[in-house]
């Protein structure tokens, strides 16, 4: 079973648990998502993603045969200070774009094209919405995501300083998925 859907509300702990566990396991390796228990992604952000339909999984089965997220991403219209500065190949406004946030597989599940299948299950949603852009930003140093957006058709746009507040000012590297 391999499938792409939006979360459902009752499954608020799973993706919780999903994003904890991402933190826990990947803290540390080449692969470190740069992310903090209680602060990014907040358990706040998440349940409103959760409750607005905004959380996009990719289910599998687990070794119990139970079924499990082993990828999930959050996509909403909500861009981070310094997109606005970005050269964007497609001229939309905010409510006709979506961004993705917090795109992650389990270690456990690296290398089996479930990133990948849950990116395009979310471009595949976007357009179904009337989306005309999926946009995204992406630390330059992460070169395997970026393999991975090129790969599903995004273009990289330049590396802009963006704002986070969790983080700071940092260079990320934007994308951006014509639809």
């Amino acid at each position: 079973m391999r499938e792409v859907r939006t979360a459902r509300e009752d499954e608020f702990d799973r993706v919780m648990d999903f994003y904890s566990a991402m933190i826990d396991q990947m803290a540390g390796t080449d692969f470190d998502v740069r992310w903090k228990h209680g602060v990014h992604p907040s358990p706040e952000f998440l349940r409103a993603a959760v409750d607005a339909g905004q959380v996009h999984v990719l289910m599998v089965r687990d070794d119990a045969h139970q079924p499990c997220i082993a990828a999930a991403m959050v996509l909403d219209g909500d861009a981070a200070k310094g997109y606005e500065r970005v050269p964007w190949g497609v001229a939309a406004a905010p409510d006709e774009v979506w961004v993705v946030h917090v795109l992650a597989t389990l270690p456990a599940f690296h290398g089996r094209g479930f990133a990948r299948d849950l990116m395009l299950g979310g471009l595949k949603a976007a357009r179904a919405a009337g989306k005309r852009a999926v946009r995204l930003d992406v630390f330059p140093d992460n070169v395997r995501a970026r393999r991975l957006y090129e790969a599903c058709g995004f273009k990289n746009k330049g590396t802009f300083p963006l704002l986070y507040e969790d983080l700071g000012p940092a260079n990320f590297c934007l994308y951006e998925c014509a639809l």
